[in-house]
């Protein structure tokens, strides 16, 4: 396999400064509480289509029926982030953007301990969630969508995102001849995609990666990213997770 580099599938945008994040994370921490269990060592604020919708056996318990409650902690909270990114991503992509209170509003992942990977997992995939979801609004007869991690906090020894320049349509070709996103994994080499507290990574373009170890973990280690997806209506982008 000897893909084209997708360079251009990832943009790196700045929407917060080191002090910011820095509060973000703070008040993020006031509310752990109201964290959900996802692992040992992973937690989310927020709930997410790809754990609460594709992964359930109930989404309308897990994701629907919990909606109002986790969208009102969110936004109270974090009000002034999600329309930070809100600007930022309608400036990125040229066409307005706006949240809906009928799907999840994009949340965090927070990983500590144990949940900081310091080997390799198999956990390569693409943000196809949306295609599972019962939209409550009509989407774009094409699909269009994006997903974006902004870190908040990251570990002594940084953050990345392993990402293999293979796209949904090189992987259903490559199907045809025996390989699969665990075969290009476990034996193709991935680019990695560096974090920087406060810069947003916006993915263009699904293409296949995952969440990247780090070499060591730190004891105070922690890894917070706000995540979200966009998906095109007849209006513009709606934010979610």
């Amino acid at each position: 396999m000897n893909p084209q580099p997708l360079e251009s599938a990832i943009v790196d945008v700045d929407v917060l400064d080191e002090p910011g994040c820095a509060d973000v994370s703070e008040r993020l921490e006031s509310l752990r509480p109201h964290w959900l269990t996802r692992g040992i060592g992973y937690f989310t604020l927020g709930l997410a289509t790809y754990l609460d919708v594709a992964n359930s056996d109930n989404p309308q318990q897990t994701y629907f029926g919990r909606l109002a409650r986790s969208n009102h902690i969110l936004r109270d909270h974090f009000g002034d982030l999600l329309d930070r990114v809100a600007d930022v991503l309608a400036l990125l992509l040229n066409t307005p953007t706006r949240y809906d209170e009928r799907v999840a509003l994009p949340g965090f992942h927070v990983f500590e301990d144990t949940g900081i990977a310091v080997d390799p997992r198999p956990s390569q995939h693409f943000d196809l969630q949306h295609r599972l979801m019962p939209w409550p609004f009509r989407i774009a007869p094409v699909e269009q969508s994006v997903s974006f991690t902004l870190p908040l906090a990251l570990p002594h020894c940084g953050g990345a995102m392993d990402v293999w320049d293979v796209t949904e349509a090189d992987m259903l070709r490559l199907e045809r001849t025996g390989e699969t996103s665990e075969t290009i994994g476990a034996t193709e080499a991935a680019r990695r995609h560096e974090y920087r507290v406060g810069r947003m990574a916006v993915q263009l373009t699904p293409i296949l990666h995952r969440i990247a170890a780090v070499p060591a973990r730190h004891p105070e280690d922690k890894r917070i990213t706000l995540q979200g997806h966009g998906i095109r209506d007849a209006d513009g982008w709606v934010l979610y997770w």
